[in-house]
C-alpha cells in the first residue's frame, strides 16, 4: 500500500542520517514522518470509514504505548473488525491483547464469547477454562464455560459453572435463565421452573430475556402437568411477542389440555398464520378441526 512504501523510504532516511542530522534533512524526515502517518490514516479511513473513529481517536497503535493503552486500543479494534465482518483480524487483535503483558480472566472471557458468537464452541470452551485458572471467583467466565458446555450438549457440566456463576453474582437473572434452560434439557422441570422464576423475580430490563423468562416457566408448567399456570405464563409471553409461534402452541396445547378446545384451535390458527410452514400447527389445526 502506499504509506507502506513512504514508510520505507522513511527508513532509509533515517539509516542515511544515522551519522548526523543537518537542518534541511532533519524538515524532510519529519515531513516524511507526518506523509507516512497520514497515508496510514488515510489507508484505514479507505478501508473501515468513519467507524474507525472511536471517541475521536484513531484505533492505531503508538509504538510509545503502554501495554495497558495498547491493550485497550486493541480491544476496540477487535469490535470494530467483528462488527465489519473481518473476523480473522478481530481473532488477531484478540489474541495479540491476551499476549500483551500478564493475561487476565477478562482478557480470556473476552476472546471466548467472541468464539461463542463464531459458534467455535471447544475453542471458547478452552479459553473460558483458561479464564477460571487465573481467576475463579470471575462470575463472567465461569458462566461463559456453562454457555459453551450447553452449546457441546453437556448440560449437567453447563449446570456446574452455572452454579458457580450464580453464587458469585446472586442477582444476575440471566444466569438463572441459562441455568433453567439447561434444567429444561436434563428433564428437570421442577428445577427449570425455580430458575426462571427466580430471574423474573429479579426482574429483567429487556424484553426479550422477558419474553424467555415467561416462556421457559410456562413450559416447565406444562412438563408437571400444571396446565393453568402455563397458560398464565405463555399469556405473558405472547403479550410480549404476538407472533411466537412456540408460545402460541404450547399455550394451545395447554388449552387443550385443560378441555378448552375452541381456544386451543384459536392458538392453532393464529401460529398457523404466523407460518404456514410450521408442520406442527397444521397438523394440531387439522386434528382439531377433524374433531
Amino acid at each position: 500500500m502506499r504509506w507502506r512504501g513512504v514508510c520505507l523510504g522513511l527508513a532509509v532516511v533515517a539509516v542515511a542520517m544515522s551519522g548526523g542530522r543537518s537542518p534541511v534533512a532533519a524538515q524532510l524526515s519529519e515531513r516524511l514522518q507526518r506523509s507516512m502517518l497520514q497515508g496510514q490514516n488515510n489507508d484505514l479511513h479507505r478501508r473501515f470509514g468513519r467507524m474507525l473513529v472511536d471517541e475521536g481517536r484513531e484505533l492505531v497503535i503508538d509504538p510509545a504505548a503502554g501495554p495497558d493503552d495498547a491493550r485497550k486500543i486493541l480491544l476496540r479494534r477487535a469490535a470494530l473488525y467483528e462488527k465489519l465482518k473481518d473476523f480473522p483480524r478481530a481473532e488477531i487483535d484478540l489474541t495479540s491483547a491476551i499476549q500483551l503483558d500478564s493475561p487476565s480472566a477478562e482478557l480470556y472471557a473476552a476472546r471466548g464469547y467472541f468464539y461463542m458468537r463464531r459458534s467455535r464452541f471447544t475453542e471458547a470452551l478452552g479459553d473460558f477454562l483458561v479464564g477460571i485458572g487465573l481467576a475463579s471467583d470471575n462470575a463472567r467466565v465461569r458462566f461463559g464455560a456453562g454457555r459453551a458446555q450447553a452449546a457441546l450438549g453437556n448440560y449437567a457440566e453447563a449446570v456446574r459453572h452455572y452454579d458457580a456463576a450464580i453464587k458469585l453474582a446472586r442477582r444476575d437473572p440471566t444466569y438463572y435463565l441459562a441455568r433453567g434452560e439447561a434444567y429444561i434439557h436434563l428433564d428437570q422441570p421442577r428445577s427449570a421452573w425455580t430458575d426462571f422464576d427466580s430471574a423474573i423475580d429479579i426482574r429483567l430490563p429487556r424484553v426479550a430475556d422477558r419474553y424467555y423468562a415467561f416462556l421457559g416457566r410456562g413450559y416447565a408448567s406444562l412438563m408437571m402437568d400444571r396446565y393453568a399456570n402455563a397458560i398464565t405464563d405463555f399469556d405473558s409471553a405472547i403479550g410480549l411477542d404476538p407472533r411466537a409461534v412456540n408460545a402460541l402452541l404450547w399455550r394451545g396445547y395447554a388449552r387443550e389440555k385443560s378441555g378448552q378446545a375452541g381456544l386451543a384451535l384459536d392458538d392453532y390458527e393464529r401460529a398457523t398464520a404466523v407460518d404456514p410452514g410450521d408442520r406442527l400447527a397444521r397438523a394440531n389445526l387439522q386434528r382439531l378441526r377433524s374433531n
